[in-house]
């Protein structure tokens, strides 16, 4: 979904009928907030994102918008066990390696996939044919370690 991050804010519309949604201020908006991420957004955050940018908007329409979002496959869910929150990101295929900062909810996308050699023994002694995973750790990165 890196092609959500660089695209231009007209293009945003286009983005959501492609994956079969209609093109509402809201839905742009939110998508708009989570392009402009470098980390894990929740709900609430959004909302208050949105409120600080003068826009009138339900907190239960966001939260509609993100399970929309997420069973359409534009957002992924990722779970913040410190708040016990979810936190909603933009999809992203294939497989892909992320650090996540509990307090701060930052993404730290990881280079290196340590799960080749087992996908592929998994793959030989299940006969099933991954097309990608998705791992995670959770932890704080330098920055909030620091306070």
């Amino acid at each position: 979904m890196e092609e959500a991050k660089n695209m231009p804010q007209e293009s945003y519309g286009e983005y959501l009928h492609r994956y079969g949604l209609k093109n509402t201020r809201h839905r742009k908006l939110v998508l708009q907030l989570l392009a402009a991420s470098h980390g894990v957004l929740t709900a609430e955050e959004i909302f208050q994102q949105l409120c600080l940018q003068g826009e009138t908007i339900n907190f239960s329409t966001i939260y509609r918008i993100l399970e929309m979002f997420t069973k359409k496959g534009l957002t992924e869910r990722n779970y913040l066990s410190n708040s016990r929150k979810y936190g909603f990101t933009l999809h992203s295929l294939g497989h892909r390696h992320h650090l996540i900062c509990l307090r701060c909810h930052r993404v730290i996308e990881v280079e290196h996939c340590p799960m080749a050699d087992f996908e592929e023994k998994l793959a030989e002694q299940t006969d099933f044919s991954i097309v990608g995973h998705n791992l995670e750790w959770y932890g704080y990165c330098p920055e909030c370690r620091k306070h």
